[in-house]
């Protein structure tokens, strides 16, 4: 078992040696019994990336349920560009083929075949948000699609647009009905960039329903004992579907080994999901352990050193 007071320490001696730590909030959750230490009071916290893994369980329901396109359900092979097609002019030919490639999964492994990110807060700051696909579809892609992975906020976006315009509901509100809701999340914010759901950044949540999505995925889809998303899609998206040698660091408490929908695999059974200024869900499901962290530290390497030799 995890020792709270060790954690607590921890925080203290970090926050003396590198002058400030800014976390808001630890919760510590292992064999059900809940743990949680606030350092500022609670209220709605920008998740920034964390908001992909309810994207990824929104697109596992929709496969679940057999959402139709042109009656054929969705599925993880479907193609993306046909929902698309009339919204955006893809000026450069070389990227026209690869979209026209891209499928489901390809935008949940991030193999769509940019080369790094180019459409987080900072490069897109000065862009109309309503300019934002034609930005990214035309922005360069050089390599092929489905065999190298490059960490994005496109693909999250862009699943947006295309379950939106493909079953005509903003994903927004499709995670709030199918999620938010049986979670009893009644409080959050979401802002959409033009007419679509940014889905890659932008949700504000509390600690404590932040904490329920973490569940989500340590239970395998249970809440409640109420299975809110399809066990065999939580299992999928928390196992390794592709290694990612370019995003490894051994001297990371949690090195990145590999990715699966919209999570990171780590060592020794433990799988994370990770957002800007140190927003934290870290699982093992052999160890029945869930650790969520709300924090405002730029520098996120910081918040899990809170773990070393303890996890």
């Amino acid at each position: 078992m995890i020792d709270i007071n060790v954690v607590e320490e921890n925080v203290n001696k970090l926050s003396k040696r590198l002058d400030s730590l800014n976390i808001d909030s630890i919760f510590i959750e292992q064999d059900s019994k809940l743990e949680r230490i606030f350092y500022n009071e609670e209220q709605l916290h920008e998740l920034r990336s964390c908001a992909k893994l309810l994207v990824s369980m929104a697109i596992g329901i929709a496969i679940e349920d057999k959402m139709l396109i042109d009656g054929i359900p969705l599925s993880l092979d479907t193609k993306i560009y046909p929902s698309i097609e009339k919204l955006v002019d893809i000026k450069k030919q070389n990227n026209l083929l690869k979209v026209q490639k891209w499928t489901v999964r390809n935008l949940l492994t991030h193999t769509t075949g940019y080369e790094s990110q180019m459409m987080s807060e900072r490069y897109i700051k000065n862009i109309d948000k309503n300019e934002l696909l034609d930005y990214a579809l035309n922005y360069k892609i050089p390599f092929d699609v489905g065999t190298r992975f490059a960490y994005n906020n496109v693909e999250p976006f862009v699943l947006s647009v295309f379950f939106q315009e493909t079953f005509g509901v903003n994903l927004k509100d499709y995670i709030n009905e199918k999620i938010f809701k049986k979670l009893n999340i009644e409080e959050f914010e979401w802002d959409n960039y033009g007419n679509y759901c940014p889905a890659s950044t932008g949700l504000y949540l509390k600690h404590t329903d932040f904490h329920k999505i973490g569940q989500l995925l340590l239970n395998n889809g249970k809440y409640n004992e109420v299975q809110i998303i399809p066990e065999n899609w939580v299992r999928e998206m928390s196992s390794i579907q592709l290694e990612t040698p370019t995003a490894y660091k051994s001297e990371r408490v949690l090195p990145k080994i590999g990715v699966g929908y919209y999570t990171f695999i780590s060592r020794d059974g433990y799988i994370f999901r990770d957002g800007s200024n140190g927003q934290y869900i870290i699982v093992n499901k052999e160890k029945n352990l869930l650790i969520t962290i709300m924090s405002s530290e730029k520098d996120m390497k910081k918040i899990t050193e809170i773990f070393r030799n303890i996890i």
